[in-house]
């Protein structure tokens, strides 16, 4: 029995009780990956649509393996909705205000964003949303987090409304 246990860790299959847990999980994430991909396609036509079922499904298995691997809890909070509403309308603006760059360059910021500290498993999931968030649109990118020093550093090319990046730091200081 305990053999089957720890094969059952490893690949991060669930005990009996946690089947249902799972299985929200890998819908949650088949169904994120196949609109993302859905919503990038020019024409959706039912080759793409099943193309994308697929390796969104792929992309599933893998985000729970890889999720379990590093051991973080990535209990929904009403602050990420609030930031996935913002993606969006964040994403077109950073697309307009990035035609600027055109031209030729422009300004940069290399700024730092506070964060929950800690290697507890939800202080990681917490860390992990945020970047997600922060590198969702065009105008920037996280590129370094540090748990220990409360931050992460985030590359930002063009700032403005919806002005995420600040409504991400707020909330981790109130997480913090």
């Amino acid at each position: 029995m305990e053999r089957t246990g720890a094969v059952r860790r490893f690949f991060g299959l669930p005990g009996a009780r946690g089947v249902a847990g799972a299985l929200a999980e890998l819908a949650l994430w088949w169904v994120a990956g196949t609109l993302s991909w859905l919503a990038t396609a020019s024409t959706v036509t039912l080759p793409e649509a099943a193309t994308a079922g697929a390796a969104a499904l792929a992309g599933a298995v893998l985000a729970r393996a890889a999720r379990l691997a590093m051991g973080f809890t990535a209990a929904l909070r009403g602050a990420w909705f609030r930031w996935v509403a913002l993606v969006p309308a964040a994403a077109v603006a950073d697309t307009l205000r990035l035609a600027r760059w055109l031209p030729g360059p422009q300004t940069q910021d290399l700024g730092e964003k506070p964060m929950p500290a800690g290697d507890s498993p939800a202080a990681t999931g917490w860390r992990a949303g945020a970047m997600v968030a922060l590198s969702a649109t065009p105008g920037s990118v996280v590129f370094d987090s540090d748990p220990r020093q409360h931050r992460v550093q985030v590359h930002t090319l063009v700032e403005g409304w919806p002005r995420l990046d600040d409504q991400v730091a707020a909330e981790s200081r109130r997480e913090s």
